[in-house]
């Protein structure tokens, strides 16, 4: 049989059973090509040829690639995208071109769903250029993604050239105020603090013991005025630890919660034990996790030592 490809055609046979067999899946087998495992198919339905293995032939349904290209095409028309090929560094993945010019990488399943109307398409050059745009307006310089992997918050330098992360949301109404030059909460001096609780024993409950690690620009305010104790809870504040901003503090904390309730999730109050017992219902942890909380402050401590020298 004459073959259509400019691959050579292998002098092996081509067996009746083949071609029955090629028939009932949709293609005609044209040629033996290649080598002793490959042959070459002519799609019935679209006419187009391709190269398969003999193996998949027999033992899978074979997908022709012209007509598999034209739905996929199809479906990035009905996505409102311009299909241009798979992308050829990552399998299920194709190039396509969007409305706006950009050429995005996407999976063809998320495709799929765009034209069903189940999700929407965002182009991250456009994206980065409006978020880029807003900051500006409040005199930020966007510089990009939050290093830490936040995903809803970004890293922006000030006019005045300090570099601090905020949350994109609060970019875009202008609530960022700058740690550095600002006049706000988070560019004053503030302390992180570790609090020892009891709560004494009610009708159905025994006696409660917890730590609390916060941040706050008054921490005894803090623990006797806003977090609802009862009058008869006894408090220790056991360490104060200042930091120069806000800001700073801010970020220790959430670091250290994160650490702390990845390591030892079992440490961690549940805000169910707490309700009714104090306004705050999470970051509480049990007294066996003092020494992990007391090693954390030492490390910020000693961190803050280092970036102020």
């Amino acid at each position: 049989m004459p073959s259509t490809y400019d691959t050579p055609v292998f002098p092996g046979p081509v067996h009746a059973h083949w071609q029955a067999t090629a028939a009932s899946k949709g293609f005609d087998l044209i040629a033996r090509i290649r080598d002793r495992y490959h042959l070459q198919l002519r799609c019935q339905t679209c006419s187009g040829s391709f190269t398969a293995k003999l193996f998949t032939l027999m033992r899978h349904q074979p997908l022709c690639p012209h007509c598999l290209a034209a739905r996929r095409s199809a479906v990035a028309n009905a996505a409102g995208i311009t299909l241009l090929g798979p992308d050829p560094d990552r399998r299920g993945y194709g190039r396509f071109r969007a409305p706006c010019g950009h050429v995005l990488a996407r999976q063809f399943e998320l495709i799929d769903r765009i034209a069903k109307g189940a999700t929407g398409l965002r182009c991250e050059t456009c994206h980065n250029a409006r978020e880029a745009a807003e900051a500006r307006r409040f005199d930020w310089e966007r510089l990009g993604y939050c290093p830490s992997g936040r995903p809803n918050y970004r890293l922006y330098r000030h006019h005045c050239g300090h570099v601090q992360r905020i949350a994109q949301a609060n970019m875009l109404w202008g609530q960022c105020d700058c740690a550095g030059c600002g006049q706000g909460w988070n560019a004053k001096p503030s302390f992180l603090y570790l609090l020892r609780i009891v709560l004494p024993a009610g009708a159905n409950r025994p006696t409660r013991h917890y730590l609390k690690l916060g941040y706050s620009a008054h921490p005894v305010k803090r623990h006797r005025h806003q977090l609802g104790l009862p009058r008869d809870a006894q408090v220790e504040l056991m360490r104060v630890l200042a930091m120069a901003s806000g800001h700073l503090a801010c970020r220790a904390e959430q670091a250290a919660h994160r650490r702390l309730t990845s390591a030892h999730p079992e440490a961690v109050v549940p805000a169910t034990e707490l309700a009714g017992a104090m306004n705050v219902v999470r970051e509480i942890y049990r007294p066996m996790l003092l020494p992990m909380i007391e090693a954390e402050l030492d490390r910020i401590a000693a961190e803050a030592d280092r970036t102020s020298g």
